[in-house]
């Protein structure tokens, strides 16, 4: 449990953290640990001693501490497969020969088990491995994601997990009296093993500046251009999920100047705004700037984000900016009695994943809930405006049209065939005309918003809509890409 939960982080900055990844992880683990299964019992028929388990047990460890090596290798050969082709693949080649390995310890054990009291207590034998292999099960799942991933490198925790299975591996050897001369082959191997797997380095990217694995992403931030213009970036597994400006924290991506779209009313009023996501922080920095007078939160559910935040994006520069470690989901929840007058959702898990539990009708019923009447809810999605890839936008829009009585979108760049970042507003009341029926300074941030706004008659054909119980989400990101 141990390996597989830690395998899905591992895989996750290539494939994306969704529903695909673990089907393809989980299933090949489970076609691995049968065939070991039946490799386990037929290896006992035909010599079942402690000497078969250390060998079984030393495969495994140094397999497992290989694999953070195969997967620098592996892993960007096939990153351009699909959705669903690329997790199998990846899966199959670096976990397949562990698993089987694995999967061949259980039935070896009660075989010998059953031998010790000369086959008196087959039942009895079954039974107890059965019992501990749970038991083991049990402490590698809550040891894996309470503990482990908030502490440890992915890495490490491979190598890890192999050293544990080697020390294994050793005290079976010795139960069947080999020496430790006999046994020095296999320690070697396991360390060099364990040497390889914790220090080899996936590719160098210029400009990276800081460097982590988190219990939710692969962090890096990478700094580009001259001294006089630098600018730095967030980037969650292979997903740049925002920027600023070194000198002035100044925000950098287009979808990013969207955080000024309630400002286009004349008179309205700001006490509280809630972000979604913190991205660089750029968007709640620069809002709290021009509005100290309002209460300005950011619920990130990655407290890793938020402490690269405070390090490298300035959030400790803007007290106005209140930054919470919580799912949004839960966050907002909880917040029963507060009323927000903009909510910015932009909780994007990569390019490949929305989390399924923000995009579905009961979580915009609770964001609806947590808005003022004069409020608006704020959404972006990469996809489609038109055409084949805008499924997702025609399901959103269907989706938040079950919950908000006015629904508009601007397209921020690119053809309308083409996936680009999509911003869906949803409020209570009518903001259309600001949008469509004013006009504003040729060249002024308000001209440039409605330049990308597109009305009604644009947008996609009707689409699903998203459930807690029915959402689609996953498989219409991946029909997309």
């Amino acid at each position: 449990m141990v390996v597989e939960i830690s395998a899905n982080r591992l895989l996750a900055p290539l494939f994306g953290n969704t529903s695909y990844t673990w089907t393809a992880l989980i299933g090949v683990i489970l076609i691995a640990f049968s065939v070991g299964g039946y490799l386990g019992g037929w290896l006992a028929e035909k010599k079942a001693d402690f000497a078969l388990l250390g060998w079984l047990l030393a495969a495994a460890a140094v397999l497992t501490m290989f694999i953070p090596a195969i997967f620098v290798y592996a892993g960007p050969v096939n990153a351009g497969l699909g959705n669903i082709s690329g997790p199998v693949t990846i899966s199959i080649i670096l976990f397949a020969i562990p698993g089987v390995l694995l999967g061949a310890i259980s039935p070896a054990s009660v075989r010998l088990y059953s031998l010790l009291s000369k086959d008196a207590h087959v039942g009895t034998a079954a039974g107890t491995i059965s019992m501990l292999g749970s038991l083991g099960s049990f402490v590698g799942t809550f040891l894996s994601g309470f503990y482990l991933l908030s502490n440890y490198g992915v890495q490490q925790i491979f190598v890890g997990t192999g050293i544990a299975l080697l020390a294994l591996a050793c005290a079976a050897f010795f139960l069947a009296r080999q020496t430790l001369k006999e046994m020095l082959p296999i320690l070697l191997s396991g360390l060099i093993a364990s040497w390889y797997g914790s220090t080899v380095k996936s590719a160098t990217k210029d400009g990276v500046v800081h460097r982590e694995d988190s219990y939710y992403h692969h962090i890096e931030v990478i700094e580009q251009g001259s001294e006089a213009h630098r600018q730095r970036f967030l980037q969650l597994d292979s997903t740049m999920e925002g920027g600023m400006r070194v000198a002035d924290g100044g925000i950098i991506l287009d979808y990013q100047q969207y955080w000024q779209l309630p400002f286009i009313r004349d008179g309205f009023k700001l006490d509280s705004a809630l972000f979604i996501g913190a991205g660089a922080f750029g968007m709640p920095e620069r809002m709290a700037r021009d509005y100290p007078s309002a209460k300005v939160e950011v619920v990130e559910i990655d407290p890793a984000v938020i402490d690269v935040g405070r390090r490298y994006f300035k959030l400790d520069e803007h007290p106005g900016v209140h930054a919470f470690a919580d799912d949004a989901r839960h966050y907002l929840y909880t917040q029963k009695d507060k009323r927000y007058d903009f909510i910015f959702g932009d909780a994007y898990n990569g390019v490949r994943a929305i989390p399924v539990h923000l995009a579905s009708k009961e979580f915009f019923q609770l964001v609806h809930d947590r808005l003022s009447p004069h409020g608006i809810f704020l959404m972006n999605a990469i996809t489609a405006v038109q055409g084949k890839r805008a499924e997702l936008l025609a399901g959103m829009i269907t989706t938040l049209q079950q919950v908000f009585p006015h629904v508009e979108i601007f397209a921020v760049g690119g053809r309308h065939d083409e996936a680009q970042n999509v911003m869906l507003l949803a409020s209570k009341e009518d903001w259309k005309p600001l949008f469509a029926d004013r006009a504003y300074v040729p060249g002024s941030w308000q001209d440039r918003i409605c330049r990308q706004y597109v009305s009604a008659e644009q947008w996609p054909g009707k689409g699903v809509v998203f459930t807690d119980n029915l959402n689609p989400v996953d498989a219409i990101i991946r029909r997309g890409l």
